[in-house]
């Protein structure tokens, strides 16, 4: 029983062993049990653990960290803005902190600082919401803090969802000079939430922003475009917190206002990684896909840029080659970045999924920054692996053209452009040699320009001897004693004694034993019904008798109408001479002579 429970803890050993990793490990050495120096550390740390199954415990203790570091900074509201959200996406990616992540969500929204201008005023391209949460029904007071103006915003809770109010022009309370308005709900009492929502047309697609969002029961918004700091409300604006920002409250469904981001003119590669993100702008993609280096990375051979870039931007095209450079910087001792490795660099490029191997680097033939696992065009000849009979040589001719250049069916058309290779009017994807147009598919046409194959020898499926049709099939030649390529002779090859050598048998050889079978059944069905008739008529006769105790038999008269013997042999002798075949009539004579040496034979008795 111990060895049994040994063995089972071995097993188990060895198949959580088999999820972790070298880099892992390093990582979890260099904290304390899944904790590390600071917030943002933790943050990527988690990050990057969960994507292993092996560091559950680690995992756990630096998710309790976080809880309490975000806890602890925001109700004095001196977080750093941008650690926070690498927090709250850490919190949000490991899931089940919906409560911690609402929380948090909502601090990063109203900690942003306000790059003032005049509004536009409330129209169908531009309106503005009040949606109050309460388990209390009546109304809030919206004012407008410049002049006084206000309106009363009810709270019904007879229509069962939140309703949305909509600040009307009408209203007079939001104007283009607005600055700042204040909810104030202090009568429905306290659990509440209350929020500001902007709804804007972007392109002519409806965007919503929550412009303010908090537990309370007064609150205040102020106008203009939202932008963030390092620091709670500082009153200046970072593009690239700004950028994880509302990178963050997008992932956790709590979209913040990008107007002021969008607007800027000079962009670094993570704030337009981060936009294209959000507004999901193809310019963005463009712009980054221009500005990788053609080694694999972004920025001046930045490794923790490069690596949060390709999280964000996978699996789009424009991450190939990135894993070769990473796992080209990765030190020796199983970390980021050679020659001195830090906890964030590591955690950054194991959370992207940017490694894909212990080796430092990988084959690359074509030398074009695509490992050859992951390369359609291995040789880099401009034919797919999947079409290309010579994948990792780009000249099998060696005539300096590349392959996919030739032009085999000479339509004015490159290979490589050629949806229909050979000519033989089957498109590539369907043609069985898309190279040879004598082995075309799903098609009656086929030109055969060169000629060089049909009627050319070939075996069948059964063996035989066959020739090429115009679309490449093998036909059984006819006549040569092998049986057709449908044909099924349906007998083992040494029934009746036959041959065991494996060669079919002739299709007399099959006749005649059939013939045979059918004889031997109809001699043994004769003999059977003789014997029958033989032994009826004698007992007919009296010549056989049979007794049964001491019962008496019943009456002649009674008995012979069911059995008439004059019936029966009407009935049952012409049915017998048709089917007696020619090989049996000897047989007929042979029996009579055989009743009447019977008759003899029972008579003297």
């Amino acid at each position: 029983m111990y060895k049994k429970l040994l063995l089972v803890l071995l097993v188990l050993i060895l198949v959580n062993s088999a999820d972790a990793s070298r880099e892992g490990d390093w990582l979890v050495n260099q904290g304390t049990n899944g904790v590390w120096s600071n917030m943002r550390e933790t943050a990527y740390g988690v990050l990057a653990l969960d994507q292993e199954t092996i560091y559950g415990d680690e995992i756990a203790n630096g998710v309790e960290s976080l809880i309490g570091q975000l806890e602890s900074c925001m109700a004095s509201n001196s977080c750093n803005v941008k650690d926070a959200s690498i927090a709250t996406l850490a919190l949000h990616e490991r899931g089940n902190n919906a409560i911690i992540v609402n929380k948090a969500g909502s601090w990063l929204l109203n900690s942003r600082s306000v790059n003032f201008k005049a509004q536009d005023l409330p129209s169908t391209g531009n309106e503005w919401f009040v949606q109050v949460v309460s388990s209390t029904a009546g109304s809030c007071d919206l004012v407008n803090l410049e002049d006084g103006s206000s309106v009363v915003v009810p709270v019904n809770l007879n229509l069962g969802y939140n309703e949305w109010y909509n600040i009307l022009p009408s209203s007079n309370v939001l104007t283009s000079t607005t600055e700042s308005l204040n909810l104030d709900c202090s009568g429905l009492g306290t659990d509440l939430v209350l929020s500001f929502i902007n709804k804007k047309d972007i392109s002519s697609v409806e965007n919503y922003f929550i412009k303010r969002e908090e537990r309370d029961d007064n609150i205040t918004v102020s106008f203009g475009d939202p932008c963030w700091s390092q620091s709670y409300r500082s009153g200046s604006c970072d593009t690239e917190t700004s950028g994880y920002v509302l990178y963050v409250l997008d992932e956790i469904g709590k979209s913040g206002d990008p107007s002021w981001l969008i607007e800027q003119t000079s962009l670094g590669i993570l704030e337009q990684a981060f936009l294209f993100k959000v507004t999901q702008d193809s310019q963005y993609l463009t712009s980054l896909t221009s500005g990788k280096n053609a080694a694999g990375y972004w920025g001046n051979a930045d490794l923790p840029l490069t690596a949060l870039v390709y999280s964000l931007l996978k699996p789009d095209g424009v991450v190939n080659g990135v894993e070769n450079w990473v796992a080209s910087r990765r030190d020796s001792a199983s970390c980021w970045e050679k020659p001195s490795c830090s906890v964030e660099d590591t955690a950054l490029v194991l959370y992207s999924g940017s490694f894909l191997g212990i080796e430092a680097g990988c084959p690359d033939l074509d030398e074009d920054n695509i490992c050859d696992r992951d390369d359609n065009d291995i040789d880099g000849d401009g034919l797919l692996n999947s079409i290309d009979r010579f994948d990792r040589n780009p000249d099998e001719n060696n005539n300096n053209v590349l392959d996919g250049d030739e032009d085999l069916d000479g339509d004015g058309f490159a290979d490589k452009e050629d949806n229909d290779i050979d000519g033989d009017g089957v498109a590539n994807s369907d043609d069985e040699d898309p190279w040879d147009e004598t082995v075309g598919r799903d098609t009656t046409v086929d030109p055969d320009r060169g000629g060089t194959t049909i009627g050319n020898s070939c075996t069948t499926e059964e063996g035989c001897e066959g020739r090429r049709d115009a679309i490449g099939q093998c036909i059984d030649i006819s006549g040569d004693g092998c049986p057709r390529s449908d044909r099924d002779d349906g007998f083992d090859d040494d029934f009746g004694g036959g041959s065991t050598g494996g060669t079919p048998p002739s299709s007399r050889d099959v006749e005649e034993d059939g013939s045979s079978v059918v004889l031997w059944s109809l001699l043994v069905l004769l003999l059977l019904i003789a014997l029958g008739g033989g032994g009826f008529l004698a007992y007919k006769k009296g010549l056989l008798k049979f007794k049964f105790g001491k019962k008496k038999p019943k009456p002649e008269a009674k008995y012979t109408p069911k059995l008439s013997t004059a019936k029966r042999r009407e009935a049952y002798s012409p049915r017998l001479a048709r089917r007696i075949p020619k090989v049996a009539k000897g047989i007929g004579k042979d029996l009579d002579d055989s009743m009447k040496e019977l008759e003899k034979l029972i008579g003297k008795k």
